[in-house]
């Protein structure tokens, strides 16, 4: 997704940037709002088998049910389409532990949603008890209950105790409370080697074929009846970076599909004003820099191509480069007098003068009140040190590779794409023949971490245009984007 230095106007206000995307693949609702959340259900992954396998358990099973999955699995979105397939006569109770994780709030949300009519001044153990009767009884007539514990992991060893003594409290295992557990591990679960207790089911990551049926059901549910609007290549790419997990993919290809409808239809749109105001402010530095360039005692040289490890990562313009420079020689200077036992330096603009001959040793003379002039010529003045980097930059360094960092401000980078999860662009350089010549530039986006994966360094943006043909086969047909050094730079300062 394209970045710009400063405020990001396209991406301020997300539902108008949604729109744009509807409008753009002519879908009549957003495939990943929560419209679509409540109504789809994609069978893929053969998890249609699992819901119906869930159903037959929780109805006839002695053991209840633990499923797992990492966060963004799929849990909560499997365990509604249960409850959409059991009838009227089931009275359901869902707990999330991470908000109740107190017993008596436990007990009270029981008896509260499941319409129970018991008193909660009775301590813990009187309470279950009840609880667990008062659910034999009512099932004995003919109906039935089900407690479904989201984030079950959170809850304490003793908590997960006391609602499991649900099943034993039962007289008679048909007349119990079934329960659903979802959880993101096992290891934190009491009992869940316990086959007697728990049938443990493991949801598996999406695969590339089942990434696609579920983006085919989700844009056939917003409206897209042909296909998806996305290439089965692309669909495999972004299937990985959201690890096969569908909370992840709806995010990642979310951003994906407004990414790309911005580069399409900014194309058609102009120069918006915010533009407009940006554009003038970086001519005014590069006229600010250029003057204060030719103001120096050497012409402007022509921008070369720094490699990281001969520059220093914070000098990321002609200015301080020249200034660091300056520094260096003065400093020599003083080094050589110093080392040639005079006391005072050889002037600015000449090169140090040989120490003279031995004299015979003569009393210290005090220093004059009035220093001698130095041929007209200005004492240097105290220059910062140089490997200290202004804070600015600093922050830039934190959120940029170093090749980057060391970059001229008018050179031009390829931005490949941007994602939310890190790791998954870290894994994905990994994989590539050359690694070096890729670099992760962190912003934000929605008030949250952005991470854009650049590629290489370029004298001008023609040259990096020129150069997309030879991308890897990765990146290649994901329309790369020309970005200027100092876009980017600016860019990941505002994001610290």
């Amino acid at each position: 997704m394209k970045e710009r230095s400063g405020p990001v106007p396209f991406m301020q206000d997300m539902p108008d940037q949604t729109q744009r995307m509807l409008d753009y693949y002519g879908l009549a609702r957003d495939p990943f709002g929560e419209d679509v959340d409540a109504a789809v259900f994609s069978g893929v992954a053969e998890r249609s088998d699992t819901v119906e396998q869930l159903k037959h358990l929780l109805t006839f099973s002695p053991q209840d049910c633990l499923m797992m999955a990492p966060a963004e699995g799929g849990k909560r979105h499997l365990a509604r389409e249960v409850l959409r397939r059991f009838d009227d006569e089931w009275r359901v109770a869902w707990l999330d532990a991470g908000s109740a994780s107190q017993l008596d709030l436990i007990c009270r949300e029981l008896i509260g949603q499941l319409g129970l009519g018991l008193r909660v001044d009775s301590d813990t153990a009187s309470l279950f008890r009840n609880i667990a009767d008062a659910v034999a009884q009512r099932t004995a007539d003919g109906e039935n209950f089900l407690m479904i514990v989201e984030h079950a992991d959170r809850w304490s060893g003793e908590v997960q105790s006391w609602v499991q003594s649900l099943h034993t409290l039962a007289t008679q295992p048909d007349l119990r409370m079934r329960q659903l557990w979802l959880a993101e591990s096992a290891t934190a679960i009491e009992q869940a080697g316990n086959d007697e207790l728990w049938f443990v089911m493991v949801l598996e990551a999406f695969s590339e074929t089942d990434a696609a049926g579920y983006l085919r059901d989700r844009f056939a549910a917003a409206g897209h009846l042909d296909a998806v609007p996305i290439d089965t290549r692309d669909i495999a790419r972004l299937n990985d970076l959201a690890h096969g997990l569908p909370g992840h993919l709806n995010q990642v290809v979310s951003d994906y599909l407004i990414a790309g409808t911005f580069k399409t239809t900014e194309r058609q749109h102009g120069f918006p004003l915010t533009h407009l105001i940006a554009g003038t402010a970086v001519v005014s530095l590069l006229v600010l820099v250029f003057l204060y360039s030719r103001g120096g005692d050497e012409p402007l040289q022509e921008e070369m191509l720094r490699e990281p490890d001969t520059q220093v990562a914070a000098v990321n313009s002609e200015v301080q480069q020249r200034l660091a420079e300056a520094v260096a020689r003065v400093e020599a200077r003083q080094q050589n007098a110093t080392e040639s036992g005079n006391d005072t330096p050889a002037p600015a603009d000449e090169p140090p003068e040989p120490p003279a001959a031995p004299a015979p040793e003569e009393p210290p003379v005090e220093p004059d009140s009035t220093p001698e002039p130095e041929d007209n010529t200005p004492a240097p003045e105290p220059a910062p040190e140089p490997a200290a980097p202004e804070p600015a930059i600093a922050a830039a360094t934190d959120a940029l590779p170093n090749w980057l960092a060391a970059a001229s401000d008018t050179q031009y980078s390829l931005q490949l794409l941007g994602v939310r999860d890190r790791s998954a662009i870290v894994r994905l350089i990994e994989d590539q023949a050359d690694p070096d010549q890729f670099g992760i530039v962190t912003t934000q986006l929605d008030n949250r971490p952005w991470h854009v994966l650049v590629y290489g360094l370029y004298p001008d943006s023609a040259t990096a245009r020129a150069d997309i043909p030879n991308l890897p086969d990765d990146f290649s047909d994901q329309s790369p984007w020309a970005r200027n050094v100092a876009d980017l730079k600016a860019t990941a300062i505002q994001s610290n």
